[in-house]
C-alpha cells in the first residue's frame, strides 16, 4: 500500500507535467482556453470554427491527448489519496490496548523529521520536475515535441536515461515524504510530538514538571533563580552564602531524621516516630508527620494481626484440648472391648477398625495441638549439644518397621563423621520423627532416600551451621509450589489417600524456629529436598581412661602429702 501510494503520487505529477507542458506548447493554437479545445461543441462560436479550421488535424489530437493526461492525473490523485487515507488508519492507529505504536524513525527528533520532510518535498521535487521536464519536452508527440527547447533544455541526454533518473529521484523523495509524514502524524496521534522534540526536550518539558510539580519544585527553583540573580551584585554574594550556612542545616538534619526513621521502622521498630515540629508547616515536617501516621497505622495492623494468631492458636489448643479426653475414653472402653469374650466374627473386625479409626483420630489431635503450641512460641526449650547422625539413627532405628514395609532404603552420609548442634534434644527427634515420616507416607516405595550432613563456616558469632538434607522421589506428582507445602494443612496428595495430615512439615518448620533453626523446601520435578539449618556446637568434653588414672593419682598423691607429720614438730607436742 506504501508503494502503491508513491507511485500514484509520482503518476498524478506526471500527468500534470505533461497536460501543462502541453498547454505551454499549443495554447496559441486554441488561445489559451482548454474549453474551445476540450469542449468544441459547446462553444460553437466564429472564433471556435476559425481555429479549428486552421489547426483541425493538430487540434484532433492534441484534444485526445490533454484528455489522457488530465485523466491520468485526476485518476491517479484519487488513488493516491484513498491509499493515504488507508496508510494512515493502519500505520497511526492505537492497537489492541488504545495505544499507538511507535516505530524507529518516530524516535527521530521532530525538528528532524521537518527538516528532512521539507528537504525532500523541495529540493526531490525541484530535481523530480526539473529532468522529468527534460525528459518531457524530447517526446516526439504531437504537442509536447518542440525542436526550438529540444537540445537547450535538455543538454542531448538521452530520453530514457532522463526517465531513469527521474523515476529514482522521484521514489526517493516522495518515500523518505510519505514515510517521514506517517512518523508525524503518529506522534501527534500518541501525544509525543513535542516531548520528542529538541524544543520539548530544553524547554517544554521542565516548564511542564514546573507546573504541574508540587510546590517543593515551584519553591527550590524560584529560590535557586533568585539566589542565581542576588549573587550577581557584590552585596547579594555573601548574603546568600550566610542564608546558605544558617538555613540549610536545619533542613538537612530533617531530611536525615525522617531517613533514620524509615531505616527503624525497615528494621522492624514499627513504634519509632520521626521527631518534627508540631507548629511547623514545612514540607519536611509535614512529610514526616505523614510517615508518622503510616509507622502508627501499621504497628496497629501488626497488632491486630498478632491478636487474630494468638486467638486462632488459643482456639485451636482448646479445641484439641477438649477432643483429647473423650477420645482417650472411647479408646479406653475399645481396648476393653477387644478383651471381652465376643461370640460374633464380624464383631472383632469392627472392632479393629473402630481402634484404627480412633488412633488416626488420636493422631490428628495431637498433631493438632502440637502445631499450636509450636506456632505460638510459647514452648519451653532446653538447648543441649545433640548429636545430629546418632539422632537421626535412632529415629530411623524407631521407624525400622515402617521402612522394611514400605521397601524404602535410608541412605545417611557420612556415617562416620560426627556433627554437633545446639538445640533441644526431644524438639529436635519431633522434627526429625516429622521428616522421616513425611517420607514413608509420600516416597515413591522401591526407592532411596538420601539423607546427607555437612557442616559450613559462618562470620557471626556462632561456631557455624550444621546443615541435613533429606532428599526422596515424590510417588504422586508434585503439582504445588514449595512454600504452599509448608503451610498448615496442605498436602502434596491432592486425593489424600494417605494418612497424612499436612501439618507434619509445619510443625517441623515451627519446632526448629524454636530452635534457631530453618527447614526449607526445593521441588524439582518429582524430586523433593528438605534442608533443616540449625547452629553448630562444640563437641563435649569427654574424659579418657588414661586422663582418669592420671587424676585419681594426683589426688591419692595429695592425700598423702597432708597425712604425713612435719620434722620441726616438738616430741613433747607428738605426746600430747
Amino acid at each position: 500500500m506504501f508503494a502503491v501510494c508513491v507511485i500514484s503520487f509520482l503518476g498524478m505529477v506526471a500527468g500534470t507535467v505533461y497536460a501543462l507542458l502541453l498547454n505551454s506548447n499549443a495554447w496559441q493554437m486554441y488561445d489559451g482556453n482548454l474549453w474551445y479545445l476540450l469542449m468544441p461543441g459547446e462553444f460553437d462560436t466564429e472564433r471556435v470554427r476559425e481555429l479549428w479550421d486552421a489547426y483541425g488535424g493538430q487540434l484532433h489530437y492534441i484534444r485526445i491527448e490533454m484528455l489522457v493526461f488530465l485523466g491520468m492525473a485526476v485518476g491517479l490523485a484519487l488513488l493516491c489519496l484513498g491509499t493515504l487515507i488507508a496508510l494512515l488508519v493502519r500505520t497511526t492507529g492505537p492497537d489492541e490496548t488504545g495505544i499507538v505504536p511507535l516505530r524507529k524513525v518516530d524516535h527521530w527528533w521532530t525538528e528532524l523529521q521537518v527538516l528532512l520532510l521539507g528537504a525532500a518535498g523541495a529540493a526531490g521535487g525541484i530535481a523530480f520536475l526539473r529532468i522529468f521536464a527534460a525528459a518531457a519536452v524530447q517526446t516526439r508527440w504531437v504537442g509536447l515535441y518542440n525542436p526550438e527547447y529540444h537540445y537547450a533544455y535538455t543538454g542531448g541526454y538521452p530520453v530514457m536515461l532522463l526517465y531513469a533518473a527521474a523515476v529514482l529521484v522521484g521514489l526517493f523523495s516522495a518515500g523518505l515524504g510519505l514515510m517521514l509524514m506517517l512518523s508525524l502524524v503518529r506522534k501527534v496521534r500518541a501525544g509525543q510530538f513535542i516531548s520528542r522534540s529538541l524544543f520539548g526536550l530544553i524547554i517544554y518539558e521542565p516548564l511542564k514538571k514546573l507546573y504541574h510539580g508540587s510546590g517543593v519544585m515551584r519553591k527550590i527553583i524560584l529560590i535557586a533563580l533568585g539566589a542565581a540573580l542576588v549573587c550577581m551584585t557584590i552585596v547579594g554574594a555573601p548574603l546568600v552564602f550566610g542564608l546558605v550556612l544558617v538555613i540549610g542545616p536545619r533542613y538537612v538534619n530533617k531530611f536525615e531524621a525522617i531517613k533514620e526513621g524509615v531505616r527503624q521502622v525497615n528494621e522492624g521498630n514499627l513504634t519509632y516516630q520521626i521527631p518534627v515540629d508540631p507548629h511547623s508547616s514545612s514540607e519536611l515536617d509535614s512529610l514526616g508527620r505523614e510517615i508518622n501516621r503510616i509507622f502508627d497505622s501499621s504497628s496497629k495492623a501488626v497488632q491486630n494481626e498478632i491478636r487474630n494468631q494468638r486467638l486462632k492458636t488459643e482456639l485451636i489448643s482448646n479445641v484439641s484440648h477438649d477432643l483429647r479426653t473423650p477420645l482417650t475414653s472411647i479408646i479406653t472402653y475399645l481396648d476393653l472391648l477387644k478383651s471381652e469374650d465376643l461370640k460374633n466374627e464380624r464383631a472383632a473386625e469392627y472392632l479393629d477398625v473402630l481402634e484404627k479409626k480412633a488412633d488416626r483420630l488420636k493422631q490428628l489431635t495431637d498433631d493438632l495441638f502440637e502445631a499450636a503450641k509450636a506456632s505460638s512460641g510459647t514452648m519451653p526449650v532446653e538447648f543441649t549439644t545433640v548429636e545430629l547422625g546418632s539422632l537421626i539413627r535412632q529415629t530411623l532405628g524407631e521407624f525400622d518397621r515402617r521402612i522394611q514395609d514400605s521397601r524404602l532404603t535410608f541412605l545417611v552420609a557420612p556415617a562416620e563423621v560426627k556433627y554437633y548442634v545446639r538445640a533441644d534434644g526431644q524438639l529436635l527427634y519431633r522434627v526429625m520423627e516429622n521428616l522421616v515420616g513425611n517420607a514413608l507416607k509420600y516416597a515413591m516405595p522401591g526407592t532411596r532416600v538420601y539423607i546427607s550432613i555437612s557442616a559450613h563456616a559462618t562470620s557471626g558469632p556462632a561456631v557455624g551451621v550444621v546443615t541435613m538434607e533429606m532428599k526422596n522421589i515424590s510417588s504422586q506428582p508434585l503439582n504445588i509450589e514449595a512454600d504452599e507445602l509448608m503451610e498448615r494443612f496442605k498436602r502434596g496428595d491432592e486425593a489424600r489417600a494417605t494418612d497424612g495430615s499436612g501439618l507434619g512439615l509445619a510443625i517441623a518448620k515451627d519446632l526448629l524456629k524454636l530452635q534457631n533453626g530453618r527447614l526449607d523446601i526445593a521441588i524439582d520435578g518429582d524430586l523433593f529436598k528438605v534442608t533443616a539449618s540449625m547452629d553448630a556446637a562444640e563437641p563435649p568434653f569427654i574424659e579418657t581412661e588414661e586422663e582418669s588414672l592420671f587424676v585419681e593419682a594426683e589426688e591419692e598423691s595429695e592425700a598423702a602429702e597432708e597425712g604425713t607429720e612435719d620434722p620441726k614438730q616438738d616430741p613433747l607436742d607428738q605426746d600430747k
